[in-house]
C-alpha cells in the first residue's frame, strides 16, 4: 500500500468516525500508519462537556497522565504552535532541552517515547483539542514526508470534529436541525419506513446529479452497483428495525446502536463514496406521514477541499488575484497550471507565490496548501 493510500484510508476512517465512536481507534491506527507513528493520542478538553480522548498504542494509565499534563500543565512550545499546524516537536525544543520537561520524565519516558508529532486542533478557553502521534523511544525523528502526510491528514479532522460537535449539538427533534443538515458540507439523507427519502440535503443532491456512486429519486435510495444498492438497503432496513424495537422499550434496544457503513463504489479513479446508516426519530421535524426513521450521512472521501477567496483575502491580506492562485495550488494544480489558467506568465505565477508565501509566514509549497486549507475551508455552505 502506498503513503497516499495510507492517507485517503485515515481520511476515510476519520469521517467514519464522527458518527461511531468506537471507531475512533481504528482511525487512530491508519492515522499512525499514514504518518509513520507507533503511538497515537487525540485529546479534547471541553469546559461544558465530556471530551474525546482516545488513544492507541499508549498504556492507559499514561495516557490518563499525558490528558492531566495537556489540562493543566501544557508546555509552552506546544502553546506556541498554531492551530491546525502539525510540528515536530524536535523543531521547537532541543532533545536536550526536552528530557528536562516534567511532561517527558513524568509521561513520555514511562511510556517509552521520544519523538512526535503535535498538532493544536482547537484553542480557546472553552476547548482545546491536540493531535500528538509519537515513536517509540530509540526511533528516528520524523521525516519531511511524515509531516507533509500529517499536514494533509489535519485539516480532514478538524472538519470531522467540528461536524461531530454540530450534530451533538443539534436537537434532533426541532426543525432546527435539519436547518444543520441542509448546510453541511456532507451528504444527509432522512427515509422513512418504506426506505423512501423524505429530506436530501443539497450536498446529497449533487453527489447523486452525477449518478456516479448514490443514486435518487423520490422513492428511493440506491447505488449505481446492485451489490451496493443490497448493502445499502440492508442496513436501511435494519435501522428501521431497530425503530420498531424501541418503541417496546426492550433491553436491547436500549444499547447504544453503532451505525451500519456501506460503500458506494464510483467509476475509476474516484474513491467509493463512504455511506453510514443510523436509526432516526424525528416526529418533531417531519409529518407523521412522512416520519423519518433513519438517517444516511454520505461522505466523499477524495474530494478536492476548496478555500474560500474572501477569508483568504480577509485573513492574510492577499490581494484578490493572489488568493486565485493560491486556491487554485490548493485543488491541485502545478504553479505552471495555475498560471496559464489566470493568464499568467510563469514569472509572474512565480512572484505571486513569492508574496503570498511572505505574507502567510510559509517557507514550502505544502506547509503554504495546509495552512490555507485551515484557514479557508467550510463546514457548512
Amino acid at each position: 500500500m502506498t503513503r497516499v493510500d495510507t492517507i485517503h484510508r485515515a481520511i476515510r476512517h476519520i469521517y467514519g468516525a464522527v458518527l461511531a465512536p468506537n471507531d475512533w481507534s481504528a482511525a487512530l491506527s491508519s492515522i499512525a500508519e499514514a504518518i509513520g507513528g507507533h503511538k497515537v493520542v487525540l485529546n479534547e478538553s471541553a469546559a461544558d462537556a465530556a471530551g474525546l480522548a482516545v488513544s492507541i498504542g499508549v498504556d492507559p494509565v499514561n495516557a490518563v497522565r499525558l490528558r492531566r499534563e495537556f489540562e493543566t500543565r501544557l508546555p509552552d512550545w506546544i502553546k506556541t504552535i498554531p492551530v491546525g499546524t502539525p510540528l515536530r516537536q524536535s523543531s521547537a525544543i532541543s532533545d536536550a532541552d526536552f528530557r528536562r520537561l516534567d511532561i517527558y520524565n513524568d509521561v513520555v519516558r514511562p511510556e517509552g517515547g521520544f519523538y512526535s508529532i503535535v498538532a493544536p486542533l482547537s484553542r480557546s478557553p472553552r476547548r482545546q483539542v491536540h493531535l500528538v502521534v509519537g515513536r517509540e523511544i530509540g526511533a528516528v525523528d520524523f521525516s519531511d514526508d511524515d509531516l507533509d502526510a500529517a499536514n494533509l491528514i489535519v485539516p480532514h479532522l478538524m472538519t470531522a470534529l467540528e461536524i461531530r460537535g454540530q450534530l451533538a449539538a443539534a436537537d434532533l427533534r426541532a426543525q432546527t436541525a435539519l436547518d444543520v443538515f441542509a448546510r453541511l458540507n456532507v451528504g444527509v439523507i432522512l427515509f422513512d419506513a418504506a426506505l423512501c427519502p423524505v429530506f436530501v440535503n443539497p450536498y446529497a443532491e449533487a453527489l447523486a446529479a452525477r449518478s456516479d456512486g448514490l443514486l435518487l429519486n423520490q422513492r428511493t435510495v440506491a447505488a449505481a452497483r446492485n451489490s451496493d444498492t443490497q448493502d445499502l438497503h440492508r442496513a436501511m432496513a435494519a435501522a428501521v428495525i431497530w425503530q420498531d424495537i424501541s418503541r417496546d422499550g426492550s433491553e436491547a434496544a436500549m444499547r447504544r446502536v453503532a451505525p451500519a457503513r456501506c460503500y458506494l463504489h464510483r467509476e475509476s479513479p474516484h474513491l467509493p463514496l463512504v455511506v453510514s446508516v443510523m436509526p432516526l426519530g424525528l416526529s418533531g421535524a417531519t409529518s407523521e406521514r412522512n416520519l423519518a426513521r433513519g438517517i444516511l450521512f454520505v461522505m466523499e472521501p477524495d474530494r478536492p477541499l476548496s478555500p474560500d477567496l474572501g477569508i483568504l483575502v480577509a485573513t492574510f491580506h492577499l490581494t484578490r488575484r493572489e488568493a486565485a492562485l493560491a486556491s487554485l495550488l490548493v485543488r491541485g494544480a502545478d504553479l505552471a497550471d495555475a498560471a496559464s489558467q489566470l493568464g499568467l506568465s510563469i514569472g509572474t505565477a512565480r512572484s505571486y507565490l513569492k508574496q503570498v508565501m511572505a505574507k502567510t509566514d510559509t517557507h514550502r509549497q505544502a506547509e503554504l496548501v495546509s495552512l490555507l486549507l485551515r484557514s479557508g475551508m467550510q463546514i457548512v455552505s
